[in-house]
């Protein structure tokens, strides 16, 4: 891969309790992550309303709601809202943006069908891109924040390609069809996960090496790597252990492990931005300063990436 970039990581908080929320971040933040995220599910918090508290809590890491479900927002009003919580957060806000599924307690509040959400996507992402361009549109934003795409399917590969700052990897196709599991839960192979980036990439052209690659993983530290991906292989039972300890997608193992993985990953398939999922930000705070230590150890002293 050419184009060295930074490593950064995020990790996403809970978005069910605020004052947990909260805690998260502060957190978060002491234990040396980038980004601060919040998923935008139904029966959840509001994100941005939960980001804007989390930032009065915060002074420095990045805020992002991972991802905002683009078929429950209106364009326009939502380039309002994302501005102001950039104003509030003194230029620390990232947008990520997906398009949803459709669920029955959102029927009548949302696009359904999937050509409905995607271009839903589509007419979000140039209503922010416009707002920040404009100031006139919306508030004005503090900076131009970092945008995010996230898919599954070529047309949101192309979206990406051509407007996002980051590829977010939400499932790989094909997705196997396991019991039990939601789909975006199912771990994809590297291999399939090296062809989908590779489309991903031919539909960038020139713009290849500006773009940022992200992925979310469950990390589990362990030092006993063989019994915790059995134990993982009996609920995805369509990988080999083998295959789940490479998939992209998830992250066992001791600590030098995984920090190999991590930068393993970069090298091979340009994943930089990971967003690590562990039941407290102070256990993956180690794997943080490992892989940026290694990573500007390695570099050329006029390669060493810059905050």
């Amino acid at each position: 891969m050419s184009g060295r970039k930074e490593f950064r990581f995020g990790f996403s908080g809970n978005a069910f309790d605020i004052d947990q929320l909260i805690d998260d971040a502060v957190r978060a933040e002491s234990a040396g992550f980038d980004v601060f995220q919040i998923i935008d599910f139904a029966g959840a918090l509001s994100p941005l309303v939960a980001l804007a508290a989390v930032a009065q809590a915060t002074s420095k890491i990045r805020l992002s709601p991972f991802v905002l479900n683009t078929a429950l927002w209106n364009p326009s009003t939502i380039c309002r809202d994302l501005a102001t919580l950039d104003r509030i957060s003194n230029g620390r806000l990232e947008v990520a943006l997906g398009s949803g599924i459709s669920l029955p307690d959102t029927r009548g509040l949302m696009p359904q069908t999937r050509d409905e959400r995607f271009e839903r996507l589509r007419e979000t992402a140039a209503a922010i891109k416009a707002a920040v361009s404009e100031p006139g549109i919306s508030p004005g934003f503090v900076q131009r924040p970092r945008l995010a795409i996230g898919g599954s399917v070529d047309r949101a590969l192309k979206l990406a390609a051509e407007e996002a700052d980051t590829f977010l990897i939400a499932a790989v196709p094909p997705v196997p069809k396991i019991e039990g599991l939601d789909r975006y839960a199912v771990i994809p192979e590297r291999a399939a996960t090296a062809a989908f980036l590779d489309r991903l990439r031919n539909h960038a052209g020139a713009r290849a090496d500006m773009l940022e690659i992200g992925s979310s993983a469950p990390v589990i530290l362990t030092d006993d790597t063989d019994a915790a991906l059995a134990e993982l292989a009996k609920t995805h039972t369509y990988l080999t252990p083998e295959q789940i300890f490479e998939s992209p997608k998830m992250l066992v193992g001791s600590l030098e492990q995984i920090v190999d993985q991590i930068i393993q990953r970069s090298t091979d398939l340009g994943i930089t931005y990971q967003s690590l999922r562990a039941p407290t930000p102070e256990e993956l705070a180690p794997v943080i300063e490992a892989v940026k230590s290694r990573s500007a150890a390695q570099a050329p002293a006029d390669q060493v990436p810059s905050r």
